[in-house]
């Protein structure tokens, strides 16, 4: 049976069930950002620096002790109604944040916040491709990414533009009439909001194995043997395995960018204040366009995870070649060639794992590469400073600084993880070279060349003779009589 045309990506976004958990994404996603800003705007009131980096920690360090159990969760639930769930209890804490009067009290929040999270993120993920074509996750995938990360600049702009109504918009005295309070109230509307969309989409009940049900729903015992059956089919699958890997050095070369980034356009490339955002812009446009190329050409991917490599290849030396340049312009250039390979190889992993991943485990691999992806950006974040200092002069010449080594040496690590990725699958990619030396592209090639030759004027060359053999006409019927 013939699979159905891919439908564009305008027509996803339209109509259908994977348009409603888009739309519920989008506006989830836009209150996220206005409360990591205002999480971060209050943590400074209440700690300075250190609050900043208190509630920076409280949002990842999660990842790297829940997100299994999360994907567990996705698993074994109606991942409809996980979802819905996990939107209810995020709009109730985030609204909490209003009150918050310790810095203590701010992380134990970002704590549970992040938690539902690592609940929220598996299911969703491991929804997608039960909502869309084979042929449509890539796009599936573009859009879905475009709504987390895309909806920044949306945040952002919301977030400063509710400045002015905060101390006239308490909700009579309710509200502590803060910039932050305010912000945290729209965040809890916007998850309110996608819980309601949620609910239109269609029920998606767990039917779970034999073996699986016979451990019971709830039992102890039984999430753990959950658990333990995604880490070792994460482990032991090599097309999953080594996506899952390189995804956390990828994002380890993001953390890099989000610590280095600042002291890097201000002390290196004396970019001033405005060095920072231009770099920011850059890499925005770049992971845009290669979002954009890969939603276009991604279907006719066959092998994704081979593209992922070579597009993991672009990330890491545009990083290396961040560190060698000396003006902000170049600067942006090469971050804005590391944003189109981020871009391009997140997509592509995504929509590789869907393809790769059966229905029954695919909560728990997702859980695996968020929790993965999580400690790669935490470790980055904490060692990029320090390393940075520790550097500092060791070389001579434009690699004396510091910064630039950590650009450089971080650049040489993921273009590495491509590569090894790459040498992984090289009896995959044998066997793509190979199946393209086929006789219909061999007599394509050569019409081509004759073409050339004849357009030259040169003596075309002589053709191989065929014996035609006559065969006489078929008397009809009663001739011979």
């Amino acid at each position: 049976m013939t699979e159905p045309a891919a439908r564009s990506a305008w027509a996803l976004m339209k109509s259908g069930p994977f348009s409603r958990l888009w739309r519920a994404g989008l506006v989830s996603s836009t209150g996220d950002w206005v409360s990591i800003l205002a999480t971060l705007s209050i943590a400074e009131e209440l700690a300075g620096g250190t609050g900043i980096v208190l509630a920076l920690t409280s949002r990842i360090v999660p990842g790297m002790f829940f997100a299994a159990v999360g994907g567990v969760i996705a698993d074994r639930l109606n991942r409809k109604y996980v979802m819905i769930a996990t939107e209810v209890g995020r709009a109730g804490l985030v609204l909490s944040l209003a009150f918050a009067g310790s810095i203590g009290y701010l992380v134990v929040v970002n704590l549970l916040l992040e938690a539902l999270t690592l609940v929220f993120q598996p299911a969703k993920e491991a929804t997608v491709p039960t909502l869309v074509q084979r042929n449509e996750i890539v796009r599936a995938n573009s859009l879905s990414l475009s709504a987390s990360y895309g909806t920044f600049p949306l945040g952002a702009a919301l977030f400063l533009a509710i400045a002015p109504l905060a101390g006239h918009f308490t909700l009579w005295g309710f509200l502590p009439g803060s910039h932050e309070g305010l912000a945290f109230l729209v965040d809890a509307c916007t998850y309110t909001i996608s819980g309601a969309i949620l609910t239109t989409l269609p029920n998606m009940p767990r039917v779970l194995p034999e073996s699986r049900r016979s451990r019971g729903l709830f039992n102890v015992l039984a999430v753990l043997g959950d658990v333990r059956d995604g880490i070792l089919f994460v482990a032991r699958n090599q097309r999953v395995r080594m996506v899952v890997a390189a995804m956390t050095v990828g994002l380890a070369g993001g953390g890099i960018i989000i610590v280095l980034g600042k002291p890097y356009s201000l002390d290196v490339l004396h970019a001033g204040k405005a060095g920072w955002p231009a770099l920011l812009t850059g890499f925005g446009m770049g992971a845009a366009g290669g979002i954009v190329l890969v939603t276009v050409f991604g279907p006719r991917l066959t092998h994704k995870d081979v593209s992922f490599a070579l597009a993991l290849l672009v990330t890491g030396f545009s990083l290396a070649g961040a560190g060698f340049i000396k003006t902000i312009l170049g600067g942006v250039g090469w971050i804005s060639i590391m944003g189109f390979g981020a871009g391009s190889t997140y997509v592509l992993a995504f929509a590789h794992l869907h393809e790769q991943v059966e229905d029954e485990i695919r909560g728990r691999t997702f859980a695996a590469l968020f929790s993965l992806m999580r400690i790669g950006l935490l470790t980055s974040m904490m060692v990029a400073l320090p390393l940075a200092h520790l550097l500092d002069g060791l070389l001579p010449g434009i690699l004396s600084d510091g910064s630039r080594m950590v650009l450089v040496v971080g650049g040489a690590t993921i273009f590495f993880t491509g590569s090894v990725t790459l040498w992984s699958l090289r009896h995959l990619i044998s066997e793509v070279v190979h199946s393209t030396s086929r006789p219909e592209v061999a007599a394509a090639t050569e019409a081509f060349r004759s073409y050339r030759k004849a357009a030259r004027g040169d003596d075309p060359e002589p053709t191989q003779e065929v014996d035609v053999v006559e065969i006489e006409p078929l008397e009809p019927p009663g001739a011979a009589s």
